[in-house]
This record gives C-alpha cells, structure tokens and sequence, in this order.
C-alpha cells in the first residue's frame, strides 16, 4: 500500500480554471483517469458525481463516488524485496451548503475503503463576499481519522488523526486581473510509516540487493505542516488569459518544498477552453532519510525508504481541452479531457533516477 498514489486523483480536479466555474443547477457526471509510470506503477480511477441545487439555489448537495485500482512493482516494493502488488481503494465523498445573503456555509464528509486502511474526515467551511463581491474571504477547517492494518496480519493495527485549515482571500483587482493568497496548516498524529515498507542496512540499502540487515519503517508520530501561495490571473484578450502561482511547503521533518506554475487558456469558441499548464515541484529531504543507512551498532529512532522523503525534483505539463454543448431547453452536457506528463528526478535514492510518467483523464457531466 502506498498512500501517494491517491494523489493522482487530483487530475479530476484540475480543471483549467485559476477559480470554480459556474456549475448548473443540478448536474450528473462520469469520469476516467488512468496514470502510468516508467516505475512499474499504473493507477486507474473511474468516477461518477451528482449535484443538486435546492431552496432556489441557496442550498447545494453534492456527492461523489471514486475507485483507485493501483498496481504496481516499483522501487518501494522492489527494495522491500516483495512481490507486485494490486490494490483497490474505494471513497465515497458528500457535501452541502448553504447561500445566506453574502455567506456560504458548508459541511463536507468522506469515507475511504481499501483491503488495509480504512479513513473518515469531516470539513466545515465558510465563504464571505465583501465589497459588492470584489473580495472574496474563504475559511475551511477538518478533521480526519484512519486506522492501518497489515493484509494477511491481524494482530496489526494503528491509528492516525489528522486536523487542519484552510484559509483563503481572492481579490479582483480590475476586469482582467484577479489574485489570491492560501495559508494552510495541517498536524498529524500517529502512524505515518509504511507497513509493508522496509529499510536496508548497509550494503546497498536494498533489501532486494546486498543490505545486510533489514528493519521496518520507521516515522515519527507526529507532523505538522504549513504552507502559504499566491497566485494571480490576468485576461490578456478577449479570448485568452494566463495564470502564475507560487506555493512555498515547510514541516518538521525537515522537508521543504517549492512549487511554481504557469498556465494560459485560451477560448476558440464559445463555450470551449484549450489550457496548456506547465509545474515545476522541488523538496529537499527529511532530516532522518539517508539514501544508504549503515550497518547499526544500536538502535534507530527513525528509518525510512519511501523516495517521497528524498530530495527530488519534477517537471509536469499538461493540455486540456473543455467544451460545453448546447442539448435545448436548459439542458448542456459538458466534456473536459486532459493529457499530461511528468518526469520525476530523484537525487539521492538508490536504485532510481529518473521517473516517466503519463496521465489522461476524460470527463462528461449532463447539466440540467
């Protein structure tokens, strides 16, 4: 099991757009995402969403259902010397708000499923609109629970808690320019190790290779986050714009992060949008990862193998085109389709250095 690769899933969100379109009154939609890597690494994750306005508009239901099939026999299997691994993870995602005057409320609520980990969070968020709406205020706090086990162990279970928030102003400047600033802070507390993920000792570091010992992961109980970006838009046209951002990530683990992006749409016809976006993501490592550890004369408070704890850096860029078409009275139907690369480059793992990954995703959702 590995838990980054649920974060292909934000494929489906990332829609072209620096803010949320305007959304129908009530919609149904399908989706389909398939990823995959020169790390033996292949995810795919269909999806199917509804939405519902009620109360004349003022109130807003929504849910979602996804399914993340995940195969694999990359690095973090092969060290571990274990055999390829296929997994399912099922979530289920619903939310509601409500319009009151110039304030939004809201509440949100996901469950997730798979063979080992099983996960719950609760979001209660809030939007104000200051200023005939030029200013956009936006606070959103969570809280999530899981509990971790070890397919074919019983006797293995552990517990993580994770809380946050979320806070967000968006400004529009003049009829072309709009800009926003994000804070975010996550603490989390409890098992952030892999269970299946083992750490050699001495030789090459690889469990598969000449490591002469081999320990099981082991992290820190506790982790909080902070992060802080801003990101402007501006039309350049009539029919085009473009879009920078820059999001800068520090933990007490040692990790620190920078991730620059730069987007431009334009629109060769009404109601359809072709946007090219470019991203670029550099980390430094965590304070206790080391790409070989050597042969202990005591015991370790922490090891780890996960390459996501390393210094690296990566490069993506991805097309995506979305068209909404016209099927009489009030009825539309929408199709968004996006194809993406991204070359992973990892400094000081062993075993792995350059990392080629493709993605697409297709969507279709019938506005009603």
């Amino acid at each position: 099991m590995v838990r980054g690769r649920t974060l292909a899933l934000g494929t489906f969100a990332a829609v072209v757009c620096f803010l949320p379109g305007p959304t129908a009154a009530n919609e149904g939609s399908v989706g389909f995402f398939v990823r995959s890597d020169t790390d033996d690494t292949t995810v795919i994750s269909p999806r199917a969403a509804v939405a519902a306005a009620l109360d004349e508009g003022r109130t807003r239901v929504d849910a979602s259902y996804t399914a993340d099939i995940w195969t694999s026999a990359s690095i973090d299997i092969r060290t571990a010397a274990t055999v390829p691994v296929t997994e399912q993870r099922d979530q289920l995602d619903v939310g509601a708000s409500h319009e009151i005057e110039d304030i939004t409320l809201g509440a949100a609520y996901y469950f997730s499923t798979e063979t080992d980990y099983d996960s719950h969070a609760i979001a209660v968020h809030s939007t104000q609109y200051l200023g005939q709406k030029m200013t956009t205020l936006e606070e959103r706090a969570s809280f999530g629970h899981a509990f971790i086990g070890r397919s074919g162990d019983p006797h293995f279970g552990r517990e993580l808690t994770t809380v946050g928030v979320r806070l967000a102003i968006t400004q529009i400047i003049d009829a072309q320019t709009l800009v926003q600033g994000i804070y975010e802070l996550s603490h989390l507390e409890g098992y952030q190790s892999s269970p299946y993920r083992y750490v050699g000792m001495g030789g090459d570091g690889q469990c598969g290779g000449s490591a002469v010992l081999c320990l099981p992961e082991a992290h820190p109980e506790l982790r909080t986050r902070h992060s802080v970006a801003a990101q402007a838009r501006h039309a350049l046209s009539d029919d085009s714009s473009a879009g920078l951002g820059y999001r800068f990530y520090i933990d007490d683990w040692g990790v620190m992060s920078h991730t620059a992006v730069a987007q431009v749409a334009w629109l060769p016809g009404e109601d359809q949008t072709i946007t090219l976006r470019y991203r670029y993501y550099q980390q430094t490592a965590s304070n206790f990862y080391r790409s070989v550890y050597g042969t202990p004369s005591g015991p370790l408070r922490y090891i780890t193998s996960d390459k996501e704890l390393s210094p690296m850096f990566s490069n993506r860029i991805a097309l995506g085109y979305d068209a909404r078409f016209d099927l009489g009275g009030d009825v539309g139907l929408r199709f968004a389709l996006a194809l993406g690369g991204t070359i992973f480059s990892y400094n000081d793992f062993p075993g792995l250095g350059d990392v080629y990954s493709g993605d697409a995703s297709v969507a279709f959702t019938l506005e009603l």
